[in-house]
């Protein structure tokens, strides 16, 4: 019994001694545990704020590097840019397509300035244009657009040109203001009943498609207002036109990279578009007078829509440029064969002479 008393004793002297032992060695790792946590934050924190402080820089280098090429025109509290070139009447005025910046044109726009004057502008948050507090619908983009030429003292008469949804905006801009309008040049333009002669589940995909892009808002925000899209400028690729020429390819990027008023924007206009669209729809635009208009539609579907094959896309699309084509007894309807939707992209030339027999119908 004192034999077995004794070595308790002794085991738990040896086990309590061996447990003292460890404990400045579990001490030991758990201090250089700490220490290599607080090392990895602190490189963190210094990688983080480095790169912050980088992208500042590169972000404030691009907007020093491509400054407006217009000039800014205060709009009632914001200001939009304005670019024009050449002399002549009557001044052509061209409207971009759904979140596109002015830059567009640039194939287009400097060949017809040697004829007349011509302006293209950007939408209020898009390319150089300041944000607006007002909603991106049609009613208040048209708004926008009379308050500008007026403000930058370019008066009419005009010759208004749109591509895509910029098409729509500026028939109910002739609508708005039917004296300021003596011709038009449509570039595969939206029809505010598009979307009312699809089914409600093709229209869905279509929804699903916007949704799907509202996801990546928060993402490109992120990257363009800490600069750090600035230092990575493949990111823009994601969101550019590889049509675009250079400079305008890498001026756009530049603009998108720099800011996140030019993604909001691209955004805003795409989630008001239905609003767009039934604001058109409800001004019942029957008529754009007796003008001289032609209406060019694409010939190569490259933004097929959800749902739809290629044969019922063409015939949809070919109705609804025929009824554009029809809201002037002057209206002329013609296939750009060699294009996508982009036509002032695919097959400039075939804008310049659309524009010019508008001007010799004019002026004849």
């Amino acid at each position: 019994m004192q034999l077995n008393s004794f070595s308790s004793s002794n085991g738990d002297a040896i086990t309590i001694a061996a447990a003292s032992r460890s404990l400045p060695i579990k001490r030991g790792y758990q201090w250089w545990g700490l220490r290599i946590v607080a090392a990895s934050l602190a490189l963190l924190a210094v990688t983080v704020v480095a790169l912050l402080l980088l992208g500042a820089r590169a972000k404030a280098d691009l907007i020093a590097k491509y400054p407006p090429m217009g000039q800014m025109v205060d709009v009632g509290g914001y200001s939009l840019h304005i670019y024009c070139q050449g002399n002549g009447s009557p001044t052509i005025v061209m409207e971009a397509g759904l979140g596109e910046p002015s830059l567009m044109w640039t194939m287009v726009q400097p060949r017809v300035s040697t004829t007349t004057r011509v302006c293209v502008y950007d939408r209020a948050g898009l390319g150089w244009s300041d944000a607006s507090p007002k909603p991106r619908t049609a009613e208040v983009m048209v708004d926008e657009l009379h308050t500008l030429l007026q403000n930058a003292n370019i008066q009419g008469p005009y010759v208004m040109v749109g591509h895509s949804t910029g098409g729509m905006l500026v028939r109910l801009y002739a609508h708005s203001y039917p004296s300021d309008v003596v011709g038009m040049v449509l570039v595969d333009a939206q029809h505010e009943d598009q979307f009312e002669r699809l089914s409600p589940a093709i229209v869905q995909n279509i929804k699903a498609v916007f949704a799907q892009a509202d996801q990546q808002l928060p993402l490109f925000r992120t990257l363009a207002s800490t600069g750090i899209g600035a230092l990575i400028p493949s990111i823009a690729a994601l969101a550019d036109n590889p049509k675009l020429p250079s400079p305008a390819r890498e001026i756009v990027s530049a603009l998108l990279l720099s800011n996140p008023k030019f993604i909001e924007a691209q955004t805003a206009e795409q989630d008001a578009i239905f609003d767009s669209l039934a604001q058109v729809r409800a001004a019942h635009i029957t008529s754009l007078g007796n003008i001289p208009l032609i209406v060019l539609y694409r010939g190569i579907i490259d933004t097929p829509t959800p749902g739809m094959t290629d044969a019922e896309n063409n015939q949809w699309w070919l109705q609804l440029q025929t009824e554009l084509a029809s809201l002037s007894p002057q209206g002329r309807l013609v296939l750009a064969d060699q294009s996508g939707h982009h036509i002032q992209l695919d097959q400039p030339n075939l804008v310049i002479e659309a524009i010019d027999q508008v001007l010799a119908a004019i002026h004849s």
